[in-house]
């Protein structure tokens, strides 16, 4: 089952490793599965952004981050 969030949050780093995030409870990432970089659609003015699929103690999570905001996104969470 996944569930769509496309809410920002802070993300905990240890060194280079994105290690956690809080979202009404601790999520701490163990894994990163896979990730990539998407360009957006320039002719709607969407950012690029880079999408990153990790595995957390309590599922397997969708984040991005844009940076060119310098901000991350929760988009999904997959049970």
């Amino acid at each position: 089952m996944s569930k769509l969030v496309n809410q920002p949050i802070q993300l905990q780093f240890a060194g280079s490793f994105p290690a956690a995030f809080d979202f009404g409870r601790r999520f701490e990432i163990k894994y990163i599965l896979n990730h990539w970089r998407e360009g957006g659609q320039w002719w709607l003015d969407e950012p690029e952004l880079f999408v990153y699929e990790v595995l957390t103690n309590k599922c397997r999570c969708e984040l991005h981050f844009l940076p060119g905001l310098e901000k991350w996104i929760l988009y999904r969470i997959t049970d």
